[in-house]
């Protein structure tokens, strides 16, 4: 029996909520993170290439859709903490957004947009949130008044699944990707067709041997940068603490200087015994 490919790996999640032929899966999945009815849904077929990259050069892998004939909608499934994430739910948005508008056309021609990411990581600053956010732009003396609805941005952090989960019918779709073949995701797929159908359309994608290949490439891709990133922070420590104690060193060397040169003592001595030049003694 092969093995059940992990959905949390982008280009698995691309496959699965990103074809038209699953969209009954994604439609649901869109209107448990909103908690909305979505009544219609048309997925973004834009082209990506597989192939045997497996870099950054993938092309378009987060799912592109648009709901109710007018909302076009991205979601996104991120592994890796590059550190600013912030920006990148920002920007990506704001491309969602303008991409609506033709040149020539009027702003009124804009519509509400949304972006849904699930991160398999958390925020630092988010830490004391619940897994669920959701973010808009609300005046900051009363966070009640929201200046437009058309800013509208979901970030789900899996690693958080049991802290203030008050979204319910999200929490099947956490587990999913948390654990496909577990025993809560199963006993879930009992009572809910989508997942159910979810989990037989990733057991689909997972026995393809050319999709298995290209997943395993990205995994391998992207175990492979966490590596770099975790040894580029390492190496950053490290450089940090010997600028601090060289730091604290010279600090503690101008501190004794200062007093030597209150007692008068001559300035070649203070030299000899701190290792300071002149010219740093002298701007003491």
């Amino acid at each position: 029996m092969r093995k059940i490919l992990s959905p949390k790996i982008d280009v698995v999640f691309r496959m699965l909520f990103g074809e038209q032929k699953h969209e009954r899966i994604t439609k649901k999945l869109i209107e448990d993170v909103i908690e909305e009815k979505v009544e219609t849904i048309e997925l973004e077929q834009t082209p990506y290439l597989w192939g045997n990259q497996a870099d950054d050069k993938l092309g378009i892998i987060d799912v592109r859709a648009t709901i109710n004939n007018k909302n076009p909608i991205d979601i996104e499934m991120q592994i890796l903490n590059n550190q600013d994430i912030e920006k990148r739910i920002l920007f990506y948005w704001s491309k969602l957004y303008l991409k609506q508008l033709k040149r020539g056309e009027r702003y009124k021609k804009l519509n509400r947009s949304i972006s849904i990411i699930f991160l398999d990581y958390e925020i630092e600053k988010l830490k004391e949130l619940p897994t669920h956010t959701k973010w808009q732009i609300r005046n900051d003396k009363n966070g009640k008044i929201v200046l437009t609805e058309d800013l509208e941005i979901h970030i789900i952090e899996i690693p958080k699944i049991n802290k203030m989960l008050e979204n319910g019918n999200l929490k099947k779709w956490i587990l999913f990707l948390e654990n496909p073949e577990g025993e809560e995701t199963k006993k879930m797929a009992e009572k809910e067709k989508e997942i159910k159908e979810a989990i037989e359309t990733l057991e689909d994608i997972s026995s393809d041997e050319a999709k298995e290949r290209i997943a395993e490439l990205r995994e391998k891709y992207i175990m492979d940068r966490a590596s770099e990133l975790e040894t580029a922070e390492e190496k950053g420590v490290k450089k940090g603490i010997e600028q601090g104690i060289e730091k604290g060193v010279k600090a503690e060397k101008e501190k004794t200087a200062k007093r030597m040169k209150q007692k008068n003592i001559p300035i070649d001595d203070i030299i000899e015994i701190t290792g300071l030049t002149q010219e740093e003694i002298e701007n003491l």
